[in-house]
């Protein structure tokens, strides 16, 4: 679960960074790394490929904008309509989709939360069609809008708006690239590793938020399954129907327990290993051979002082 999550921040990092570094490469132009040639055979870029290559790196930009902004509209529409929900005494509760529970729906995470807040009201950012009020699914129960549940929605409505803020500065750096992509990029190499710095941890930031709005929606949607279980066997009919909603609801208790659990020990296993890599970042370094600089000592593997000085051979010339 963990390493989704990192490959998710992987994208979303190179997709902010992409258009402002692939231009400088591609033009030649800037500070080559040390030790290394430029590929044979590779001819730099006409003026009009370089101009074709801008105007999709700002397309994709702006389709980035667009994504963060219609994000932003839903996280926002999600969270007024939790508030909504906190001040009634009950609540609509419909049948619980199969995707709640199991390996994906235990903690919730970033899906959760865009999938609660696209569906409603902000549209697909993706391109799909805009979002809209859905049907009343047949099954639908008002169950009793407990104190448990309207602490769940509080921690909710709290969770979306701690993601709020963060889609504004997510837009302002898109537009910030937008700005350099339209200018030709930023040929400094050091600017250049101060923008991955600084998107390396907004997107840290973004995808922390969204993943605990997740969890958070994840929370009010299993605490409204078991409302809504505890209706629905009162309302089936039959023998068999009935047992399957008291089975179902008593396993729903233990999940529940069984998710707290997971929850405390996922918290902890977080902790340990920001500790293991803290640790190994102190001695990792310390085994590091030296490398050579101008305080005399010389490169890894030529024992770390100067140069030996070898005898010459003897002059046979007679010079």
């Amino acid at each position: 679960m963990a390493r989704g999550r990192e490959r998710t921040l992987a994208a979303a990092v190179v997709l902010l960074l992409w258009p402002t570094c692939v231009l400088a490469q591609e033009r030649g132009e800037g500070e080559r790394p040390r030790g290394r040639e430029p590929v044979r055979g590779r001819e730099p870029l006409t003026a009009e490929q370089i101009a074709e290559r801008q105007k999709q790196m700002k397309a994709g930009l702006e389709r980035q904008a667009e994504f963060a902004s219609t994000a932003a509209k839903g996280f926002e529409a999600r969270r007024d309509e939790l508030k909504a929900m906190a001040g009634k005494d009950t609540l609509p509760a419909t049948p619980p989709p199969p995707q709640l529970f199991g390996t994906q729906g235990v903690r919730g995470g970033q899906n959760w939360a865009m999938r609660a807040a696209i569906s409603r009201r902000g549209g697909d950012p993706r391109g799909g069609q805009p979002g809209r009020e859905a049907a009343t699914p047949p099954g639908t129960f008002e169950v009793a809008n407990t104190d448990e549940l309207k602490q769940a929605i509080a921690k909710a409505v709290d969770a979306y708006s701690a993601a709020l803020p963060l889609f504004d500065e997510q837009k302002k750096a898109i537009e910030a690239l937008l700005k350099q992509a339209e200018a030709g990029g930023d040929q400094d190499p050091a600017a250049a590793r101060g923008r991955m710095a600084a998107s390396q941890e907004l997107m840290t930031k973004v995808l922390k938020a969204q993943t605990g709005a997740g969890d958070a929606e994840a929370g009010v949607q299993l605490l409204l399954a078991k409302a809504w279980l505890g209706v629905a066997k009162d309302k089936v009919a039959g023998d068999e129907a009935k047992a399957g909603a008291a089975k179902a609801l008593e396993a729903l208790d233990k999940y529940l327990a069984l998710k707290a659990q997971l929850d405390d020990l996922a918290q902890k296993i977080d902790e340990q290993t920001a500790a293991l890599q803290e640790g190994l970042g102190k001695v990792l370094p310390a085994l590091a051979p030296p490398r050579g600089g101008r305080d005399g000592r010389g490169r890894p593997g030529d024992g770390g002082g100067r140069r030996e000085e070898r005898p010459r051979p003897p002059n046979r010339g007679g010079l």
